[in-house]
C-alpha cells in the first residue's frame, strides 16, 4: 500500500485515537473509517454474547464496557474493563469462531463496529495492520497468563492486594477506581464470591494494610501490601 503523510479526512475522527490504528498509513485509516459504524448502548445492555457468532471487531468510542464470562452456575467472572478507543473481541473477529466472552455497557456507551470481512481484507492489504493486531493479541495473551497465575497460585487476599496495587494482570483495571465497583463486581474481577472477598477485606483491615473511607479503599501500609501481593 502506498505510504504518505497526509492526514485523511475521517467521518469518525476518533478512529485516529484507537491505539491499534495509530501506526497505520492514511489510506488504511480512511478505509477503516468507511467500514466502521457506531451504535449506542444503554447502561447494562449487552454488546456481544459468549458463544454467539462474531459480527466483527468492537471499539469503545465512549463510555465503559465490562468483558466477562459466566459459569454454568451463573457466577460472573470479569476479565477486564474497556475504556474509550480500546478494541475488544479481537480473537473472534480474526478466527470467525464464537465469541469467547460477553461484553456489556457499564454506563451509556457508544461502540464502533468493524465488520470481520473488512478487517480481514485490510489486514491482507496492509502488513502494518496485521502486525498491530498480532501485537495486541500477544499483549492480551500475556495479561491472560498473569491473571491465570493469580487465580491458580494465589490466595484471594493476595489477589486482592495485587488488585489494589494494580499488579499481576490487573494493570487494565488501573483506570477503574474500586470505589465505583460494588463488592459483587470486585469479587467477579478476582474470580471469587462476595463472601470470600468480604473475609479477605477484613484480613487486610485487621493487618493494618488498608482502611475504608466511605467507598474508597486507602492503602495505609504499601510495603506490607506488596509483601502480601507476592505471597
Amino acid at each position: 500500500m502506498t505510504q504518505n503523510h497526509e492526514a485523511p479526512t475521517l467521518t469518525h475522527t476518533w478512529v485516529m485515537r484507537v491505539p491499534l490504528f495509530i501506526p497505520l498509513c492514511p489510506e488504511t485509516q480512511a478505509a477503516l473509517d468507511r467500514a466502521i459504524h457506531v451504535r449506542p448502548y444503554g447502561k447494562g445492555q449487552s454488546i456481544i454474547l459468549e458463544g454467539h457468532r462474531p459480527s466483527g471487531l468492537c471499539m469503545v468510542v465512549s463510555g465503559l464496557v465490562r468483558i466477562y464470562r459466566m459459569t454454568e452456575g451463573g457466577r460472573v467472572h470479569v476479565h477486564h474493563y474497556v475504556r474509550p478507543y480500546a478494541p475488544f473481541n479481537m480473537i473472534a473477529a480474526l478466527d470467525g469462531r464464537p465469541n469467547p466472552t460477553s461484553a456489556e455497557a457499564v454506563i451509556d456507551s457508544q461502540i464502533g463496529w468493524l465488520p470481520r470481512s473488512a478487517l480481514i481484507e485490510l489486514m491482507g492489504r496492509d502488513a502494518d495492520l496485521m502486525l498491530a493486531c498480532l501485537r495486541l493479541l500477544a499483549l492480551q495473551n500475556r495479561e491472560l497468563m498473569a491473571r491465570l497465575d493469580d487465580i491458580g497460585f494465589r490466595t484471594v487476599p493476595s489477589r486482592l492486594a495485587r488488585l489494589l496495587l494494580h499488579r499481576g494482570g490487573f494493570e487494565t483495571e488501573v483506570n477503574i477506581p474500586l470505589d465505583t465497583l460494588s463488592q459483587d463486581e470486585i469479587a467477579a474481577v478476582l474470580g471469587t464470591s462476595r463472601e470470600v472477598l468480604g473475609r479477605a477485606l477484613r484480613q487486610l483491615y485487621d493487618m493494618g494494610l488498608v482502611r475504608r473511607e466511605g467507598r474508597r479503599y486507602v492503602i495505609i501500609d504499601r510495603a506490607g501490601l506488596e509483601k502480601l501481593a507476592d505471597q
